[in-house]
């Protein structure tokens, strides 16, 4: 990482016009540079670089791509009444303005592209948004002036060409070697508890694709990484949606015969959609609407994929992340009980005593709190949607719980799945009409229609109560569906309208909302795991619940993938419960937590006695996070050593890192994970977030030792670690001295 390169801020839009009279829009951002122009009806891709210059810097000759040999050179689409108006736009302008997130202080540039429709009375108002990183956050506003709705269909918030490599036979060893030329990156799993295994595939000539949500199961992150290999490029992207998407690329890299005569060309073109999924109309458009597509977050960058990750990360921070939150509220240590005991307060209470003494901050009562004694387990699914603490349990409503977390210093935490009522819960008989029609005949269903602004109202204000009566301080949100809950209908004037976009533009909306009202309420966000932890949701949470799998050696695997789509510091990660003791010992957990944000539970059954090692051990981990790794959290990076872990039961050897941005300081953690040989049971580590011309106390956490190494060394020698056996840990911590 070239950081003199990396930090720079620079932001600009500069619009000029081509010879043939077409306006050229060039958004500079960092050192990345992507250009747009307008002509023949379409907005279309001309070109990126990552060397920080426009691609007009000759005038005389700019180096722009040649978008008329794409089939879709189109930057986003739209299918207006079942038809295609990609050609059929006119140029109305444009303006830009700089911002300011009150959050964070951060300046931004944004600017938009107005294009009015030719075949029908529709506006697209293109935003793009720059924050000095190498990433730029795009998409799409379009208004309906007429007086009758329009259906709308095949979104598409960003696509277009991304490079036509030239002569790309000469960089490669033959023909048959064209499948090597670019990488595609992304995780390979779709299904719960297997989050964020991340892989590398070889991008095939001809159509690739991959989906979530809709095409395939909810847990795929919508992100991709795509590689130029022989030139070290790499685009990233993440979609800012909680609904279906398909991401398509498209790569022609065969030999074109050059007619008759002898003689082929070698020209390989590369483009990409990232495409919304859902049977059409995906929007019915009233009359004077606007509605506003998911973002995208898109960049490029020379380097490697934590370049990417990193610079990914920054833009977030600034430009995504940006509710105010108390400093006292960033990446807490978390403690919780579930629905696998009786929530009684004394088992409340243990866990809460427990919770303090490893140095937790907050202890939540999850699931099954609304259930009586005895019935969490088997009742917490069926009861959601009545939203009273049970009275054999608490008829106290909670408030020997809130006091005896204020005694041990901890916020008081409390659990909702507030979008979906159970069917015998008394609002679902009074209103049947708020749940979700699904296209499926005969499918069953307890999920709330948030796209109905009446049941919306009802379940905000719901959350509103439960907060304000019980003095919740952590909210933390479930969401438990199947895959018919993505594929539902709302009636628009006879128009079955599949309608997730609006779903989840009015969950966004309210938990917007709900943060602006409850500044100091730390608001967590699941979803069955991670079913839901894309930044069109995660963006309005503290932190995100990534996973319900937490057993070694999946376990680091899935922290290793989500932080290179996710900051480190909004993922959650936990120690103890969900089985997680059932493989690997007491480091490898806590250890591997670190690399989140992490989360606790219970180390011994109420009434046993508690192991003062065992609680000493993650106690003292727990203090290294919060005084060690906190302090530069919310701009630290994160290095993946490892970056590929796509199997259910990963093998070999897991490596990741946290640094400070200056250098100063970081951790590496080492984890053997499956099948680790006795022969290879030692690994040299590089730490890569150092300055070589300082020199640090290095700390090797299973023996406590300390030793002064120079960075300089540490990057060209490295630190040998030997790890014995299989699902065994080290931890190295070093700081400038």
């Amino acid at each position: 990482m070239q950081k003199a390169l990396f930090h720079n801020d620079f932001t600009d839009i500069y619009v000029s016009t081509a010879a043939g009279g077409q306006p050229v829009f060039c958004y500079r951002t960092g050192m990345t540079v992507y250009e747009e122009t307008f002509d023949k009806g379409r907005l279309v891709s001309a070109g990126w670089n990552t060397a920080g210059t426009p691609l007009d810097v000759l005038e005389g000759m700019p180096c722009r791509l040649d978008y008329d040999r794409f089939t879709r050179p189109w930057v986003f689409d739209v299918e207006v009444n079942g038809e295609c108006v990609a050609y059929d736009w006119d140029y109305a302008g444009f303006a830009k303005q700089e911002e300011t997130v009150p959050a964070n202080g951060a300046k931004l540039l944004h600017g938009v592209v107005t294009l009015k429709n030719r075949r029908y009375p529709l506006t697209a108002y293109v935003h793009t948004v720059l924050s000095g990183s190498a990433v730029f956050t795009r998409c799409v506003t379009f208004a309906n002036h007429s007086d009758a709705p329009m259906k709308l269909g095949g979104i598409v918030p960003m696509g277009g060409g991304l490079e036509i490599f030239y002569d790309w036979v000469n960089f490669v060893h033959g023909e048959g070697e064209k499948e090597k030329l670019y990488s595609l990156g992304y995780m390979e799993n779709s299904h719960a508890c297997a989050e964020g295994l991340f892989r590398w595939h070889d991008l095939s000539s001809g159509g690739t694709s991959f989906s979530g949500r809709f095409g395939a199961d909810r847990h795929r992150y919508p992100m991709f990484m795509l590689k130029n290999a022989p030139l070290g490029r790499i685009w990233f992207a993440q979609l800012a949606f909680s609904g279906g998407y398909e991401f398509r690329f498209d790569l022609d890299a065969d030999l074109s015969p050059n007619g008759i005569s002898e003689g082929s060309g070698a020209a390989a073109k590369l483009s990409f959609q990232m495409a919304l999924d859902a049977p059409a109309p995906q929007l019915v458009l009233a009359p004077g609407e606007r509605f506003t597509t998911p973002e995208v977050y898109i960049g490029c960058v020379q380097g490697d994929l934590d370049d990417a990750v990193n610079m990914m990360h920054t833009h977030t921070r600034r430009a995504v992340f940006t509710h105010n939150e108390p400093k006292e509220n960033v990446a807490t240590v978390g403690a919780g009980i579930g629905p696998e005991r009786a929530m009684t307060n004394e088992a409340i209470f243990h866990t809460i005593d427990t919770a303090a003494a490893v140095g937790a901050e907050s202890c939540i009562v999850d699931a099954g709190w609304y259930c009586p004694a005895g019935e969490e387990g088997s009742a917490w699914w069926s009861r959601v949607g009545d939203w009273t603490p049970d009275p054999g349990k608490h008829a106290d409503l909670f408030s020997a719980v809130r006091r005896r977390c204020l005694e041990n210093g901890l916020k008081f935490g409390l659990w909702m799945e507030c979008e979906r009522m159970g069917r015998d819960t008394p609002v679902a008989k009074a209103h049947p009409d708020w749940y979700q029609t699904r296209r499926l005949r005969g499918a069953d269903t307890t999920v709330i229609d948030m796209a109905n602004p009446e049941a919306a109202a009802w379940v905000e204000s719901e959350i509103c109560r439960v907060i304000d009566t019980y003095g919740v301080e952590l909210f933390r949100l479930d969401y438990n569906v199947d895959y018919t809950a993505y594929n539902c209908m709302t009636d628009r004037g006879g128009v079955a309208e599949s309608s997730f976009l609006r779903y989840c533009n009015a969950v966004y909306a309210m938990f917007a909302r709900l943060r602006e009202k409850y500044p100091h309420v730390i608001f967590e966000n699941c979803a069955g795991g991670g079913g839901r932890c894309d930044l069109g949701m995660a963006r309005h949470f503290n932190h995100t619940w990534v996973t319900d799998y937490q057993i070694a050696p999946r376990s680091f695997a899935v922290t290793n993938g989500i932080s290179m789509v996710l900051p480190p510091e909004r993922i959650d990660r936990l120690v103890s419960g969900m089985n997680g003791h059932l493989r690997a010992s007491l480091d490898f957990a806590v250890r591997a937590a670190l690399f989140g944000k992490p989360t606790t539970n219970t180390y011994n059954p109420n009434g046993s006695a508690m192991n003062p090692q065992e609680l000493a051990f993650v106690k003292r981990s727990f203090t290294l996070y919060k005084e060690f790794i906190r302090p530069y959290l919310t701009d630290g990076y994160v290095f993946h050593h490892t970056p590929e872990l796509y199997e259910i039961h990963p093998k070999g050897r897991g490596i990741i890192e946290r640094a400070s941005k200056d250098g100063t300081k970081g951790i590496v953690g080492i984890f053997n994970l499956a099948d680790v040989s006795d022969a290879d049971d030692t690994v040299t580590v590089y730490p890569r977030g150092l300055d070589v011309g300082k020199t640090y106390e290095v700390t090797f956490d299973n023996t406590e030792t300390k030793c002064a190494v120079s960075g300089f060394a540490l990057v060209n020698e490295g630190l040998r670690v030997r790890l014995p056996a299989s699902l065994t840990s080290e931890l190295i911590v070093y700081k400038a001295v």
